[in-house]
């Protein structure tokens, strides 16, 4: 019989007992440790993306000054200004005799500018504003977003002297992708069903051929479909070849959507088939409606394409009037002077209507790219 004060018994006793409380404290310490790592990875890497969107949009609102100020600033800066007579002129703090005044600059010529005390705008002083390494006055600035670039911008475009402003390659943009995702979903849909519900001769092997044209790249096909499109057809200079292409299906789509179809019970096919029901009902009375997500992530994938798309216009489109807004943005930044402010502006309207499309078709998306990748 074991002697209850013996050695092995106090060791068991002295033993800590488990504490469950500490390792729910142990195990929040480690989640909001992973969680706070992964999070700040995310935002490291996001930053990449982000701060060239930000300085494009923050720059889209500058002055034509502001825009070249040294060193670079975040925010827009505009002069105070005050109005004398019906006209504005720009605020400078200017070192006197009697301390540093506030006055307006009615001109500035050859390093003198001709002050004014807007209380008492007949009086001019003239002063350099340069008197030895000493800087007599300098312009007084705020933080003021002009929101006339975008108007400016909008109204003038890449070639004024035609009529063709950017108003007219937005408008040509929304055409082109409206059309090619209206190509895009009535012509791939049908050949994704056939090949994922029909069974004929040689389907798989006809499937494996389509696939593979997605090995060949565009630079192969340019000069034959340029040939094609401009020479034999005569669309040269015109948004057909660019939107008759989208009715004939293509690959990829094709492929996105079939893996979408297979996912879809065969039993519900099946129990329509007995109820009577074509093929051609099953496919759009069943097939389609339960198809929202993947749909709807063909269309964002069209209308990114299609309103990105910079080489197919510079192959097609010769006429002004006729440019896309991503060529109309590369002819005026081509121009011999380059209004910055006005070019960032422009390139933010090109951008809004992929953030728009994006924002409300995000969950429809998003959930089409996650079951279009499950299994059956």
């Amino acid at each position: 019989m074991m002697n209850p004060a013996s050695p092995l018994t106090s060791n068991r006793s002295r033993q800590p007992e488990h504490d469950p409380r500490r390792d729910r404290t142990a195990h929040k310490i480690r989640s909001l440790f992973i969680s706070t790592l992964s999070h700040g990875l995310i935002i490291f890497v996001g930053m990449f993306f982000a701060v060239p969107f930000l300085w494009m949009l923050l720059t889209s609102f500058k002055s034509d000054k502001d825009v070249f100020h040294t060193p670079p600033r975040w925010l827009p800066h505009d002069a105070v200004r005050v109005e004398i007579n019906g006209e504005e002129y720009p605020i400078y703090n200017v070192k006197t005799e009697d301390g540093v005044k506030q006055y307006a600059a009615l001109k500035i010529e050859s390093g003198v500018a001709y002050f004014v005390d807007p209380a008492y705008p007949d009086v001019v002083i003239p002063t350099k504003l340069q008197q030895g390494t000493e800087r007599v006055a300098e312009l007084v600035e705020e933080v003021s977003f002009r929101w006339q670039n975008f108007p400016d911008a909008m109204n003038r475009g890449s070639r004024p002297g035609v009529g063709a402003s950017f108003w007219v390659y937005f408008r040509n943009s929304l055409v082109i992708a409206f059309f090619m995702i209206i190509g895009t979903l009535v012509s791939n849909t049908p050949v994704a069903y056939a090949f994922a519900r029909l069974k004929f001769p040689g389907r798989d092997v006809l499937f494996v051929i389509i696939l593979a044209t997605m090995m060949l790249p565009f630079q192969v096909t340019m000069i034959p479909v340029y040939l094609l499109f401009n020479d034999t057809l005569g669309w040269g200079d015109t948004f057909l070849p660019l939107i008759v292409p989208a009715f004939f299906a293509n690959a990829w789509d094709v492929f996105l959507l079939r893996q979408f179809f297979r996912t879809i019970p065969e039993e519900m096919c099946d129990a329509a088939r007995v109820d009577g029901a074509s093929e051609w009902q099953i496919f759009t009375q069943i097939v389609l409606p339960l198809s929202t997500p993947v749909l709807a992530t063909i269309t964002v994938f069209t209308f990114l394409y299609a309103w990105n798309d910079f080489t197919g216009p510079l192959l097609f489109l010769n006429s002004p009037r006729n440019f896309t807004m991503a060529l109309g943005l590369q002819d005026f930044q081509g121009q011999n002077i380059i209004i910055w402010n006005q070019l960032m502006a422009a390139a933010t309207v090109f951008t809004l209507p992929i953030i728009i499309a994006f924002f409300f078709a995000q969950k429809t998306f998003i959930q089409g790219i996650k079951l279009t990748g499950s299994k059956e």
